[in-house]
């Protein structure tokens, strides 16, 4: 058996015999407490029914379309048919501003919130799409937010 190969087999064999899981959801930038679910959830499954995942950490995918251009400190992911704003929880990561149209795998807890005019107003502010005007944000209204308690930025293809 050539050199290489019996490293590789050997390697393999360490990482099973120590029960660490060769990783499924691809190599990328972790932040926060990282990645520790091994089972992901559809975004839409999440955003359909709230309420089935309250106080339960779940694991979703997504491509980012928004970050705020402030601090990093949200983003917005979709999954093509949805999107929800993740933030961080306690404020304690932030994104790189320049991750939009990256690919993201996403821990954390799911809440339905209603959150009002002033904070949709100061969320389209830090938005980096510009789709929402802030003077449009018109009352209170009902979301479902998910706060983050660790990300996985997925390496560009």
């Amino acid at each position: 058996m050539q050199p290489k190969l019996i490293a590789l087999l050997l390697l393999l064999a360490s990482t099973i015999a120590a029960g660490v899981e060769p990783d499924r959801f691809g190599t990328g930038d972790d932040f926060g407490a990282g990645i520790t679910l091994l089972e992901s959830t559809p975004l839409s499954e999440v955003v359909a029914h709230p309420e089935r995942f309250d106080g339960t950490p779940v694991l979703v995918r997504g491509r980012i379309t928004d970050v705020c251009q402030k601090k990093g400190c949200w983003t917005v992911i979709t999954d093509g048919t949805v999107s929800v704003r993740v933030r961080f929880q306690d404020y304690g990561f932030f994104l790189p501003k320049d991750s939009t149209h990256r690919e993201a795998i996403v821990e954390g807890l799911v809440s339905t919130e209603v959150i009002s005019e002033k904070t949709a107003r100061h969320y389209a502010s830090e938005s980096t799409t510009g789709q929402v005007d802030p003077n449009e944000a018109r009352g209170n209204q009902m979301v479902v937010g998910f706060t983050a308690t660790g990300v996985r930025l997925l390496a560009s293809k």
